[in-house]
């Protein structure tokens, strides 16, 4: 049976502001003018709903922590992704079974642009987490990838435990097990991907701050 998810959520506001955080956010390039019409069309497209996840969800909380929507579980195979025109879940395609399903929870900054115009991805570590449920947790350190030519880079995050603090850590073992999975996981789409290096927990609150801003701009 195919699973569809709608959400209906209060409206939250973030601001990103302040000084810009350590981190290489000085180093990130501005939004291109196709990025700026994707934004764009986007919240255009999200305007009929009164409640939409991806635009009236804040990505940073008042205690720094940072709330990941999750599109796909830990281990499935289906590439669950969220349709910002009709605010909800669909199968947007299946990976070959001997990829094993994905690494680690996948999903969504809410309020981001990424400069592939996508909301920027988030990877949640720890153990599989159910399709459309928002994750409040820690930056852990920034995977920084290229996909077909477009700086696709995800936020590694941990979810929190009662104190605030992060579940998980990210070991030397997982990176090596994500690095291995996004740099193969679209080949048999005759499509190029590659993790770059890993950035550390400042320069992934740099790159949220930098899709965060690059939301806001298009957002007035």
């Amino acid at each position: 049976m195919r699973r569809v998810f709608f959400f209906l959520l209060p409206l939250a506001f973030v601001t990103v502001c302040g000084n810009p955080p350590a981190g290489d956010v000085g180093n990130l390039p501005p939004a291109s003018p196709a990025l700026v019409a994707k934004v764009t069309a986007s919240l255009a497209a999200a305007r009929p709903f009164d409640r939409h996840v991806w635009r009236d969800t804040a990505p940073v909380n008042d205690d720094g922590t940072v709330n990941g929507f999750v599109d796909i579980s830990r281990g499935d195979s289906n590439k669950w992704e969220f349709r910002i025109p009709l605010n909800r879940l669909e199968i947007d395609r299946v990976i070959p079974t001997e990829l094993g399903g994905y690494p680690t929870n996948y999903g969504f900054l809410p309020r981001t642009i990424s400069y592939d115009g996508d909301p920027a991805d988030v990877l949640i570590v720890g153990p599989p987490i159910a399709s459309g449920e928002i994750v409040k947790g820690r930056i852990l350190a920034l995977m920084r990838m290229v996909d077909g030519g477009d700086l696709d880079s995800k936020v590694v995050i941990s979810p929190v435990d009662e104190r605030g603090q992060p579940r998980q850590a990210l070991e030397a073992a997982d990176r090596d097990r994500l690095t291995q999975f996004f740099n193969t996981y679209k080949r048999h789409e005759g499509k190029t991907t590659q993790i770059t290096g890993w950035g550390t927990e400042a320069d992934a609150r740099a790159f949220l701050q930098k899709t965060a801003g690059f939301f806001a701009e298009s957002a007035r």
